[in-house]
Order: C-alpha cells, then sequence, then structure tokens
C-alpha cells in the first residue's frame, strides 16, 4: 500500500506547509524587528506576538499533521512487518487518531470458526483503502505492529459469515 511516492509526496507537503507557515509569519516579524529597529515598544511587542502567534497556531495545525505522518512512514518502512491470515470481517467508519495519525480500524478474524474471541484489531490509514470484493474473505494482512502495510486475498474459498 505503502510506495516512495507516499514519501516524496509526504515531503514535498512538508516543504509546502512550511514555506506557507514563514510567509504567513513574516509581515509580523518584520514589525516586530522595525518596531525594536526605530525603538517603539508596542510596535515591537504587537509585531513579536503576530508573528509568532502565527507559528504556534499554523506549526500546530498544518505542520505537525505533516511532520507525524512522515515519522509514521519512515517507521514502517524500516520496521519489521509480519503476515497475519484470517477473514477481513469489519471495517471502522469512524477514525481512530494514534500516534499523530488518522487510521480506521480494521477487524481480522484469526480462527476458523470466527468466533469473537479471534479477532484482531489493526489499525489502516484513513488515506489508504481495501478493495471492497475483500470484505468476509480470506486475506494475507502485512503488517508493522499493528499498522496495516497491504492486504491481499488467500487462495481459500473460505467466506465468513455476515
Amino acid at each position: 500500500m505503502y510506495t516512495e511516492s507516499d514519501t516524496t509526496s509526504n515531503r514535498n507537503q512538508r516543504k509546502r506547509e512550511l514555506l506557507r507557515m514563514l510567509l504567513c509569519a513574516l509581515p509580523g516579524l518584520i514589525a516586530g524587528v522595525a518596531g525594536a529597529a526605530i525603538r517603539k515598544q508596542i510596535l515591537c511587542i504587537a509585531g513579536f506576538i503576530v508573528g509568532l502567534g502565527v507559528v504556534i497556531f499554523l506549526g500546530d495545525l498544518k505542520v505537525m499533521p505533516v511532520l507525524r505522518y512522515g515519522r509514521f512512514l519512515k517507521e514502517i518502512h524500516s520496521g519489521l512487518s509480519h503476515k497475519t491470515a484470517g477473514a477481513l470481517v469489519r471495517i471502522g467508519s469512524d477514525p481512530v487518531f494514534s500516534d499523530g495519525v488518522w487510521f480506521y480500524e480494521l477487524i481480522l478474524n484469526v480462527y476458523e470458526d470466527l468466533s469473537e474471541e479471534g479477532e484482531r484489531r489493526f489499525l489502516l490509514d484513513c488515506a489508504k483503502q481495501v478493495p471492497p470484493e475483500l470484505m468476509n474473505r480470506d486475506v494475507a494482512l502485512t503488517s508493522h505492529g499493528n499498522f496495516v502495510l497491504d492486504v491481499e486475498p488467500l487462495g481459500g474459498a473460505h467466506a465468513a459469515q455476515a
């Protein structure tokens, strides 16, 4: 599911968001420096408050989610992965926030009789999709921890009961 284009796209988005944040903060910071240069305390204080407020606001709202997603991508590409076979029972509709990234819950049942004790919870990136034809079918799920890296159909004809 994750390719080098995801990393490249994240890197480009990070640069774009950092540049946008700095350009938005620049007028306030310039006003703060100009106020210090001409010895106008009110202009200096107001300029730095506005400039640093913009940095904090846009940094937290726009830049940090992109940085967290980049760390997530780096971690899943460099970490260990393992495969789990089972029936794909359901995919949650409500996003879940974990490790700074938004995910959907993906439930995989690893027992043959599909009892509730066999259900395993994995996290699927909100930007990724699982083909709908894999629902209630046997799949091989590749994961890093509980983060889904790939879902592929198994050759078995076992269909899960709805």
